[in-house]
């Protein structure tokens, strides 16, 4: 491998001087990487400028400390290190990465990929093996950020039906064909990378000055955060590319490859973790797809829903833990937080937070219920010491998250959503004849708000109201002039207040009736 640094030569002077001289230049790296490498640095600076406010310390929105630690301004620290990394590479590029990793661990709000992404591109300027770890890290970003939107419904509904909207591509192109492309160009360049790197070069460019047209103004307008993050990734990503060995599965056996091989594998089976929460959806590479967990806050005073941007100018960084330390940091004592989780493996979570301002996890009937825990909770049940935490504090009626995936297929299917306000959840739903599909009724849990479910007319079946089972809150259902018998009405028993259901001209008995209503209350 050919060496990587340039030593300047020796220049006369006092030994004092020429031990500076040679401190200094030694670690310049050959002029074309120390080029890339001043780029990478610029575009570093320049998300750091845009974000500048997320490297200070602040109380709104408040910091996300890993464990309990004051906020602390790193912005010029940070700044002070770029600077070095153009003087003195090596030890700038130490210095970057330290506090990088310090500045999130005293505030998680700062996780965000890009700020690792560019770090690691101008270390790779500097150093074989990073450059080499860079090469594989780029390929399976491209291989798993296909892989996500291809997998995921969100990808196909609200994602790009956001993108479409705010782009001239709306009307052009089915939006079908669009998802499917752009995820199928990112897993091609991910798979060139992998054993044709310098074939991934081109496209590698290519489709990073793409995302930088999309995301500027004069398409998008969005996330101007990462845009110097696709530059850098557009131009030192394709220089490492093309500087990189085609893969040939007889040399990675090699001893002198173990470790690369061992890392590769690593980059790749990583982004698993994601789908049980063991790794961050930005480390995961799971880039525009949608499925991500959010959360939403009900305090005594309405709901508050756990966003990011503003001046920041970063999403929040949307995992099952800041969400909780969110809400650790902004709730009083026995307001409610749901963390509504799209990921087939993991399940929804609801918390209240106890009299030591600490996070306690409950179950979805005490979230709903006025009480801050519910008498029916396991953990009261099992008499759970940590439930003390909560004293004599009195709960608020949790108010659930309606989930993107849920409001997109109602919405395209023309379905009517009613809300008390603007600002206010999903309460009712009314099917007609000519838009209702049994296959909607999967988005149901959806919208946990809903009280009011019409279905009059409607073609629907038996076994299609055991997906009303999960509505907790529902007290009312039309299901007038429909095929539904007293066997339906067996998947609604045990809803605590489900008071009245319109059923003229269906085969439905008063007895079956009695058994499933409430009284009034």
């Amino acid at each position: 491998m050919n060496p990587t640094l340039d030593t300047a030569p020796e220049s006369p002077g006092s030994n004092a001087g020429e031990f500076v001289s040679n401190f200094a230049w030694a670690a310049l790296p050959k002029p074309t990487q120390y080029g890339l490498l001043v780029f990478a640095t610029l575009c570093q600076a320049v998300t750091v400028w845009i974000t500048w406010p997320l490297w200070l310390a602040r109380t709104v929105p408040p910091n996300l400390p890993t464990i309990d630690l004051p906020p602390f301004s790193f912005g010029w620290l940070i700044v002070g290190s770029l600077v070095l990394v153009c003087c003195v590479p090596r030890q700038g590029l130490l210095l970057h990465w330290a506090v990088l990793l310090v500045a999130s661990f005293f505030d998680q709000f700062r996780l965000q990929p890009q700020f690792y992404a560019i770090a690691l591109l101008m270390a790779a300027c500097v150093w074989d093996r990073a450059r080499v770890c860079a090469r594989w890290l780029l390929a399976a970003m491209w291989l798993w950020a296909g892989l996500h939107k291809a997998v995921s419904p969100d990808w196909f509904g609200h994602g790009l039906a956001w993108l479409t909207a705010r782009t001239e591509w709306n009307g052009y192109f089915s939006t079908q064909v669009l998802g499917w492309g752009i995820a199928v160009v990112e897993m091609v360049v991910g798979g060139l990378a992998c054993f044709r790197p310098r074939w991934a070069a081109v496209p590698c460019v290519l489709m990073h000055f793409g995302i930088v047209l999309t995301l500027s103004p004069l398409m998008v307008n969005w996330n101007e955060s990462v845009i110097p993050w696709n530059l850098a990734t557009a131009v030192v990503g394709g220089w490492i590319m093309w500087h990189s060995d085609s893969w040939k599965p007889s040399e990675f056996w090699m001893p002198q490859r173990r470790s690369e091989t061992v890392f590769a594998a690593a980059c790749f089976i990583a982004p698993l973790g994601f789908y049980v929460g063991w790794v961050d959806h930005g480390f995961a590479n799971v880039l525009y797809s949608g499925c991500i967990p959010n959360g939403l806050i009900t305090t005594r005073d309405g709901v508050h829903k756990i966003r990011g941007w503003g001046d920041l100018a970063v999403p929040f960084p949307n995992e099952r833990r800041t969400l909780e330390i969110y809400f650790e940091q902004y709730a009083a004592p026995g307001d409610k937080l749901h963390v509504s989780d799209p990921r087939p493996l993991l399940d929804d979570a609801y918390f209240v937070l106890g009299e030591d301002r600490r996070a306690i996890e409950i179950d979805a009937d005490s979230f709903f219920s006025m009480d801050a825990i519910g008498k029916n909770d396991a953990r009261v049940r099992n008499g759970d010491p940590a439930l003390a935490r909560l004293g004599d504090l009195r709960g608020v009626a949790g108010i659930g998250l309606d989930t993107p995936r849920a409001i997109f297929a109602f919405k395209n299917a023309g379905v009517q959503m009613l809300r008390p306000a603007l600002d206010q959840p999903v309460n009712a739903l009314a099917f007609t004849p000519e838009n209702f599909d049994p296959a909607l009724l999967v988005h149901l849990h959806g919208l946990p708000n809903l009280s009011q479910v019409q279905l009059a007319g409607t073609s629907v079946q038996d076994s299609d109201l055991r997906w009303l089972a999960g509505l907790r809150l529902l007290s009312g259902l039309g299901l007038d002039q429909t095929s539904i018998t007293d066997a339906g009405l067996v998947h609604l028993e045990g809803m605590p207040y489900l008071q009245y259901i319109e059923h003229e001209g269906t085969a439905i008995t008063p007895d079956a009736l009695k058994r499933i209503l409430r009284e009034p209350f």
